[in-house]
């Protein structure tokens, strides 16, 4: 996650304002700065991707529990996907 800690430092200065203001907004940080608001995951990961391409850009939601991490090479597969009534 060192490509994200400048996003993640920016974020966690900011969190407690923006939580505030915005208490279910997801927002979008590059480069250490941050970029915005909106009003869900797909609202915010279009504006990244549109702004950034495939660079790393974090987008979290305010308010939000502490979320899980996984790295690049995880892929998540929910439990009832492995069920064996699974056809």
């Amino acid at each position: 996650m060192a490509i994200l800690g400048n996003d993640i430092a920016a974020f966690e200065a900011m969190r407690s304002a923006l939580e505030a203001s915005s208490p279910k907004a997801w927002v979008v940080f590059h480069d250490g700065a941050y970029h915005g608001q909106f009003p869900d995951f797909e609202a915010a990961a279009n504006f990244a991707l549109g702004q950034f391409g495939q660079e790393p850009s974090l987008i979290r939601q305010l308010g939000a529990p502490p979320s899980v991490h996984l790295t690049g090479g995880m892929i998540f597969t929910p439990s009832h996907a492995l069920s064996s009534s699974r056809v």
